[in-house]
């Protein structure tokens, strides 16, 4: 029975999210006039809230807005290196490297899953130790650099367990043969917490619900 262990990565690895500061990171480290458009994306996020348009779509307009159309090449990914690093050392729950570690001496596998993009999360995954990253897909152009639209769908809600089947179908493995853990900071990840055998939400502000586990990774 293999042992595989699913984290999320916004409020659950880290005490904060990680998109809007990237996009504000890629701006200031680049082409500053870029900034101009941070209020312009804070009214598409209200958009967003008020359901006038999709995850996948207000991600592509930020990355457009405030990073460009191609979001990872060599010229870009001194800035992205320095933004992982800041990420790493400032944004980690403490909770979070301590489970990490435990789950790793313990033989577990660990997958990081987010719908964060692998512009910068399969960096921050490889830095702590996870086996395998889940994150957001973006197109590439000829020359394998990545652009701002996304390949297929936001990796949020069903699409993370399809994801997840298909990874384990690539490596092999039979769901009834592993037994898996699921840690996120919301009930809005319902469907992978659910699909997991243990589902465990992580956060001081996560509502208690459902049969799921609690946990505070913030002082721990």
């Amino acid at each position: 029975m293999q042992r595989i262990a699913l984290y999320d990565l916004d409020r659950t690895v880290t005490r904060a999210p990680t998109f809007t500061p990237f996009l504000a990171h890629m701006a200031a480290r680049g082409w500053r006039l870029r900034l101009i458009g941070l209020p312009l994306w804070v009214i598409a996020m209200i958009g967003y809230k008020a359901r006038l348009y999709g995850r996948k779509t207000l991600k592509e307009f930020g990355l457009r807005l405030l990073v460009g159309d191609e979001v990872l090449n060599t010229h870009l990914q001194p800035r992205i290196d320095a933004f992982v690093a800041q990420q790493l050392t400032r944004n980690i729950q403490p909770g979070a490297i301590a489970q990490i570690t435990a789950d790793r001496t313990d033989g577990v596998r660990l997958i990081l899953i987010t719908a964060a993009p692998e512009i910068y999360v399969d960096a921050m995954a490889q830095a702590l130790g996870f086996d395998a990253c889940i994150a957001t897909l973006h197109r590439r152009d000829e020359n394998g650099n990545l652009r701002a639209a996304i390949e297929g769908h936001n990796n949020y809600g069903p699409v993370k367990i399809d994801r997840v089947k298909a990874w384990l179908t690539a490596h092999g493995i039979d769901r009834a043969d592993c037994h898996i853990t699921a840690y996120t900071d919301h009930a809005s990840d319902a469907p992978i917490l659910n699909f997991a055998d243990v589902g465990v939400l992580v956060g001081r502000y996560a509502k208690r619900q459902g049969e799921w586990l609690y946990v505070d990774w913030s002082g721990a």
